[in-house]
């Protein structure tokens, strides 16, 4: 079964915490998705926010600029999960699941992410790692997610991929040079308009594409 019955949950839309065991006995889908966003909006949004805060003239209340980043990463990743068919993408490919998850989000964040990467870019790029690395690279956001996402999960360094609170938008391709940079306050802005656009069509019942995917999500969520 998993988790016990008696861990918390999350909260409930209406406030209150709820439990797995009351959550699994619940059988109305648009209940459980209500519980799934609150979960998130709780647990994730709300406490990574609260590093993301500015003051009136825009500077960082906590100077978290890499932490406040590594959270946008997982809560990208977590998103895409929720939208994707899993099932799909694991009988795809056993070593890109975490790409094929995360690269309709970065397309939903900008469709420039999803653009192949210049010619320029692939140069600029060569001379700072010694590889194009064309193979792996066929967008933008698969530069952020190889060089920024997993060199910063794996040992807390970004190759490739730079951060800079002063930068709008919130990514900008150094073309010649061979890199981007991201501004993480903005990435994180950008992200949680992605992720309440996204929930408003998971909640709307006339959704069946995401719906359905964040439906198996919730359900892996509270059983396995």
């Amino acid at each position: 079964m998993g988790v016990p019955d008696d861990t918390y949950f999350g909260e409930k839309p209406e406030g209150g915490g709820i439990k797995y065991g009351e959550v699994r006995a619940i059988t109305n889908d648009q209940r459980k998705l209500e519980l799934l966003k609150t979960r998130l909006d709780v647990l994730l949004i709300k406490q990574t926010s609260e590093i993301a805060k500015r003051d009136e003239e825009g500077k960082p209340i906590i100077w978290s600029p890499f932490s406040l980043c590594v959270l946008t990463l997982l809560s990208i990743e977590t998103l895409g999960r929720v939208l994707s068919d899993m099932e799909k993408i694991k009988k795809e490919s056993d070593f890109e699941q975490s790409k094929k998850v995360v690269t309709p989000i970065y397309r939903m964040m900008d469709k420039d992410l999803d653009k192949k990467p210049s010619k320029g870019f692939y140069k600029g790029f060569e001379l700072i790692h010694g590889t194009s690395d064309k193979k792996s690279i066929k967008k933008y956001s698969h530069v952020i997610h190889k060089y920024q996402r997993n060199t910063f999960n794996h040992g807390y360094q970004a190759k490739g991929v730079y951060l800079d609170h002063t930068g709008t938008p919130f990514w900008q391709l150094m073309e010649k040079e061979g890199f981007m940079v991201i501004n993480p306050y903005l990435f994180w802005d950008r992200f949680v308009e992605t992720f309440n656009s996204a929930f408003e069509e998971i909640l709307n019942p006339k959704d069946k594409k995401y719906r359905t995917n964040a439906l198996k999500f919730f359900h892996e969520l509270i059983w396995e």
